[in-house]
């Protein structure tokens, strides 16, 4: 799925290669014989912000997937639940204003009032209104695209992130590999409850997106139609990891693709039978790239210590992030060429494009 990687995905790509060992052994060594493992790269692979995944192996735009007889869960994948959902509105918003009113009212309700966590100013998640302007598989109008993640269930205790103190800590393994490479993880018991939980935050994302949805668009307006929530970020079963790489069913193959600040999106439909499609325990999926991913300006000279990694020339803790580094940037996208080659390498077509019309994220943040 990824023919013609870009300099810094074949530096990813070679770390790639001990990760994928990595999985293998660990997976050998709980299960007590031979097994395998294997990691599916995308169009779109790229560096996380976060630090601690890139120095446990492991990056944007990529399926991981390892055989196991008995559970076992790699921690530094930092496992959460993320994903886009698409929704048809009636009833429009007067202006840009009407949009950030609405917007951070859903924000005093979530934060004051309810258990949510408002991220959609965190990383690159988002609220965009967004407009379809040609007929066709989507009617014309306006659409309402969110992309965000069950924080809820991040660093907290009863979270899924390896953070000191939290419920599994304590039951953390650690696999040494070469050049101060390592793999954590869970086995046995606390990992089969780590991929119960997943499986239990999968349907409360679906359900978080469309409370959300419906905040924003508060009593003057209202969904008229749920076009998709396509997860990007998650377990598909029990002995993989997708993380920026998202796994459709047949039933289901719509899913975004998502691009630049203030560029078009694109609702694509998968063409199941492709080089991408794969197998997991629940059954067989197409896999697609979600957006464009993270690259550098510079080589990476991946450096690793215990508690921190080189990285373009810096050092930075584990638990610092890449957020805002000059030395990382979204890929460009050209409609024209970028476009047809993520479709041949993933194969579908484009159902709607869907213009960016009034966004809210990250560095429009008030302060």
């Amino acid at each position: 799925m990824l023919r013609t990687p870009d300099p810094t995905q074949r530096e990813i790509l070679s770390h790639l290669r001990s990760t994928e060992h990595l999985l293998a052994q660990a997976a050998t060594l709980v299960s007590g014989h031979d097994c395998d493992a294997e990691i599916i790269p995308m169009p779109d692979l790229g560096l996380p912000h976060n630090v601690r995944r890139i120095h446990g192996g492991f990056y944007t735009g990529a399926y991981y997937r390892w055989d196991s007889t008995v559970p076992m869960v790699p921690v530094d994948a930092t496992v959460n639940l993320c994903g886009v959902a698409l929704f048809r509105v009636e009833d429009d918003f007067a202006d840009e204003g009407d949009f950030r009113r609405r917007v951070e009212a859903a924000r005093s309700v979530l934060s004051e009032k309810s258990s949510y966590v408002w991220n959609f100013t965190t990383g690159n998640h988002f609220v965009i209104l967004a407009e379809n302007r040609t007929a066709g598989a989507l009617p014309e109008g306006r659409y309402l695209v969110l992309h965000a993640s069950a924080a809820e269930f991040k660093n907290q205790y009863n979270g899924l992130y390896p953070a000191p103190g939290n419920w599994y800590y304590d039951e953390i393994r650690v696999l040494a590999g070469q050049h101060g490479r390592y793999l954590r993880y869970l086995s046995g018991r606390p990992a089969e409850r780590f991929a119960c939980m997943v499986a239990m935050i999968e349907h409360y994302q679906y359900e978080r997106q469309r409370v959300c949805a419906s905040l924003i668009l508060g009593a003057e307006a209202r969904i008229a139609e749920e076009i998709c929530s396509v997860l990007h970020y998650g377990m598909p079963d029990t002995s993989s990891i997708a993380i920026g790489c998202q796994w459709l069913p047949d039933d289901r193959p719509r899913s975004m693709l998502l691009t630049r600040p203030g560029a078009p999106l694109y609702l694509i439909r998968a063409q199941p039978g492709g080089p991408n499609r794969t197998v997991t325990l629940n059954g067989p999926v197409t896999l697609t790239p979600h957006g464009l991913g993270v690259r550098a300006s510079q080589p990476l000279n991946l450096a690793y210590d215990n508690d921190h990694l080189g990285i373009a020339g810096w050092r930075l803790a584990l638990d610092e992030s890449l957020a805002g580094r000059d030395f990382i940037d979204i890929r460009d996208f050209d409609r024209d060429t970028d476009l047809p080659r993520i479709l041949d390498e993933c194969p579908g077509a484009v159902e709607a494009e869907l213009h960016q019309v009034y966004s809210y994220h990250r560095t429009q943040e008030d302060s």
